[in-house]
């Protein structure tokens, strides 16, 4: 829950989900448009984005609506520019319930709501394992190792560490210029790049006896080089790793390049349906990223509610006190760590987060006028 309820205007959305009142201020579409317009240029992957922004935090604030009529309370939802909110239906409903909603209760509504908001993330990565799809953000952007989600890009990563399935290769322009006439010789594909193999079977031709390949090689070892699969490794794969590489192969006379294994695996398991790709992205990122951060321990957000009602139940002495304090100091050190990765947003909202639990904390000692 963030701040409060926004008041009505002529362009609100309304509907009803699982029979709770949902309302849509025109402030929010606005705002996920413009959270949105990193993902492209072009209009389907900015609505594939804000699609996937909607329906993340709709869950979400479900979550709490459906925890708020488990403890006899009914609610309505509100989509704003700040987010949302699940909001009582009225305040004597809420406060004047009674014993029966104790701080066991508020942390049960208040933890719905990320937590059914995360669920929804997870069953999206695990029904597109299911049909061997990446979701491309779990391994790709968080770098999660891909073997601790089954993510179909480690198969890739799987390939690479077998001894001797990738190896180097040079253009011949990277080979000192005198001898580059003699390389174009020993490129019997004539792809333009030179392998350790082409080399040495060029020096068994001119009869060097390791006087060319290896001094050749060693001009050229310091740069970058470009990578290929040798063609005897094929007979070491089987089922998916070969389907990979052969899906590479252009033919017995060129080699199979890194790059064309790469990108024609990356081809097969990303969502080829642009708006659909760009929908899972968002919807995985905002419904882990966002839940989670949404749990860190600050004011007004769930982890700070959370918090409160920690220290209440553990009976320490002016626990809503110590509990603004935390608030001022995850908030704080979040901003710092926002600045750290040039995660300006972010940053900016949890200093005045940690801010606001300042003066409320002023309020609460007397000291704020």
């Amino acid at each position: 829950m963030l701040l409060g309820e926004p008041n009505r205007t002529d362009f609100d959305l309304a509907f009803r989900c699982f029979g709770i009142p949902v309302r849509v201020h025109p402030g929010f579409w606005a705002i996920a448009a413009l959270l949105s317009l990193p993902a492209g240029r072009e209009p389907l992957p900015v609505l594939g984005f804000a699609l996937a922004i909607f329906l993340s935090i709709l869950i979400h604030e479900m979550g709490h609506a459906l925890a708020f009529r488990k403890c006899g309370i009914q609610s309505h939802i509100v989509l704003y520019h700040f987010g949302g909110l699940a909001v009582p239906d009225s305040v004597s409903n809420y406060v004047g319930y009674g014993r029966q909603y104790s701080s066991g209760s508020k942390i049960f509504v208040t933890a719905m709501g990320p937590g059914v908001q995360m669920l929804s993330a997870i069953l999206l990565i695990l029904f597109l394992r299911g049909i061997g799809k990446t979701d491309g953000f779990l391994t790709g952007i968080v770098g999660i190792p891909a073997a601790w989600t089954a993510d179909p890009v480690g198969s890739l990563q799987d390939l690479r560490k077998v001894n001797g399935a990738v190896l180097p290769c040079y253009p011949i322009q990277q080979f000192p210029e005198l001898s580059q006439a003699a390389l174009g010789l020993a490129d019997k594909n004539q792809d333009g790049l030179i392998t350790w193999i082409e080399l040495v079977d060029y020096e068994v031709e001119l009869e060097a006896a390791a006087k060319f390949a290896i001094p050749m090689w060693k001009t050229v070892e310091g740069k970058s080089p470009r990578l290929y699969v040798p063609r005897e490794m094929l007979d070491h794969f089987s089922g998916t790793y070969l389907e990979i590489l052969d899906r590479a192969d252009r033919g017995r006379d060129k080699l199979i390049l890194w790059e064309d294994v790469v990108r024609g695996h990356l081809q097969r398991i990303r969502v080829q349906n642009e708006f659909l790709s760009i929908f899972c992205f968002g919807f995985i990122q905002i419904g882990l990223f966002w839940a989670v951060m949404n749990l860190i321990p600050v004011y007004p957000l769930d982890g700070g509610q959370i918090a409160r009602e920690l220290f209440v139940l553990s009976r320490i002495p002016n626990g809503v006190i110590k509990s603004l304090k935390l608030s001022i100091a995850c908030g704080a050190l979040t901003g710092l760590i926002g600045l750290r990765l040039n995660m300006t947003f972010i940053a900016i909202m949890f200093f005045l987060l940690a801010y606001s639990s300042y003066q409320m904390l002023q309020r609460m000692l007397g000291r704020y006028f």
